[in-house]
């Protein structure tokens, strides 16, 4: 009964599309943060207090130290996020979405006595907050008003009430406890312990697709800037194309928006059949500290935000268990990502990475990439870091498929060595065939997608138009 509520909402959410991309954007009509991202969830402290989001109905939305909480709830979880700032890039400042509202934490402006409330729904300004190093694991949160954030543990009326209202000291450490916060991880990125045993060996036919969307900001693609219904219900069609009469059994997406990841998973049960869709976001080291903060979406051309930037994996409903990593990256750079599912009743997993790019000059001739250090590549650890885990999956007793973009070409292939034993790749007829297959990304195959020696492999590679990529699909029999 429930897939076929959902199946009604997808029809729904299809002739609604142009619709809602007539609307102007609201926190009612946001699409919701899916509860399936692996993003990492953090607790914020001050005072040994958690902080807590007056939610709800009822609730202002205002932020303060809970003096009774010793755990942290809904009310007391949020996601770290980082934006571009011009001049300072990524990881430079901070935002924080709240779990139990779904909205950025804003500074009010003097007018209203610099409250902190999650009132926003996109971020600008006013939803960054610099985090500056203190003694002891804290640090100060300077906020956009130039003034340190402090919790009203004295006197004030409003008890614990969150305030931008300190002006900055002569020296960091002369902060005082009110105004030295920690954050604290909750639970881990997917669910947490080791993956359950299989119930049953997988079969032999597998049907599995691999596509970079390029769903963010590339004005070479033509979902740059598009709304997550927009990029669902697009992505969707050209998959239903692609695939004709087949059905996926499991598919690996990158550079998609993390608010795309549930109309899509609608979208693609429409003709799919019963599926989840699994979103793991990449991060930025934040600056001057041990923290990790999400990437996000550059917001739609409708000004809509579209939640952080990563990947996402389609895999059959009967999934339970998933698992995001943090790759090996260059600090500077974005901090790839990751993302593991088990099916226990089919004894099948399923891996989906993005690999950090290597060194490329752009249409103006400047350099680019991430992965530009060629004495010390990350690819080949990123490599083996995919393949740790997919032993250890192995080990548990499942038949594991794993790929992604994994922005590798035939030139630089051995980076991905690790990946090739006792597996074969998608391009490779035998496993014995040379490292090589179609191209994915212009003229070079940089997309790949691994899987079991034995069954007979068939490998297809189709222009789905939306992306720079092209669609890759693995067929065993």
């Amino acid at each position: 009964m429930l897939k076929r509520i959902r199946l009604l909402l997808a029809a729904v959410l299809t002739a609604l599309s142009t619709v809602v991309a007539l609307a102007a954007p609201s926190a009612a009509a946001d699409p919701p943060v899916p509860p399936s991202s692996a993003g990492q969830r953090w607790a914020l402290k001050v005072a040994d207090h958690y902080v807590t989001v007056s939610a709800g109905p009822s609730g202002d939305t205002k932020l303060r130290a809970n003096l009774t909480a010793t755990t942290p709830g809904t009310s007391e979880q949020f996601t770290l996020h980082t934006d571009w700032v011009m001049g300072d890039g990524f990881g430079s400042k901070v935002s924080f979405r709240s779990e139990a509202t779904g909205n950025y934490v804003t500074t009010e402006d003097d007018a209203s006595a610099s409250l902190l409330r999650t009132r926003a729904t996109t971020t600008g300004a006013w939803e960054r907050f610099t985090l500056k190093p203190l003694s002891g694991n804290t640090f100060g949160l300077l906020a956009s008003n130039g003034k340190y954030v402090a919790a009203e543990l004295g006197t004030y009326p409003d008890k614990g009430l969150l305030r931008a209202r300190t002006a900055p000291p002569a020296k960091l450490e002369d902060l005082g406890s009110w105004e030295r916060f920690t954050l604290e991880k909750v639970g881990g990125q997917g669910s947490t312990g080791s993956a359950p045993a299989p119930t049953s060996q997988a079969p032999v036919a597998r049907d599995v697709v691999s596509w970079n969307v390029c769903g963010n900001n590339n004005t070479a693609c033509s979902l740059n800037g598009a709304t997550p219904a927009t990029v669902a219900n697009n992505v969707s069609n050209a998959l239903h194309q692609a695939m004709g009469t087949r059905r996926p059994d499991a598919i690996f997406f990158q550079e998609i928006c993390e608010k795309a990841a549930k109309p899509l998973e609608l979208a693609l049960e429409s003709w799919a059949g019963p599926m989840d869709v699994r979103f793991m976001p990449t991060y930025y080291n934040v600056a001057g500290t041990t923290v990790q903060a999400q990437k996000d979406c550059d917001n739609a051309k409708d000004g809509t935000s579209r939640g952080s930037f990563g990947i996402a994996l389609a895999v059959p409903d009967s999934n339970t268990w998933y698992q995001g990593t943090v790759l090996p990256s260059p600090s500077t750079k974005e901090q790839r990502p990751m993302l593991c599912a088990v099916m226990p009743a089919e004894g099948s997993a399923y891996c989906d990475a993005h690999f950090s790019s290597g060194p490329y000059t752009d249409p103006n001739g400047n350099p680019q990439g991430d992965d530009t250090d060629l004495k010390n590549p990350v690819r080949p650890q990123q490599a083996q870091a995919m393949r740790t885990t997919v032993d250890t999956l192995t080990s548990a007793g499942y038949t594991t498929y794993y790929g992604g973009d994994l922005n590798t070409t035939q030139n630089d292939v051995d980076y991905l060595s690790a990946l090739y034993p006792d597996h074969q790749e998608c391009g490779q007829p035998t496993p014995s065939s040379p490292h090589t297959g179609a191209p994915t990304d212009g003229n070079n195959k940089i997309d790949y997608i691994f899987g079991p020696q034995g069954p007979t492999y068939t490998c297809r590679v189709v222009d789905g138009t939306l992306s720079d990529h092209r669609v890759i699909n693995l067929t065993t029999s």
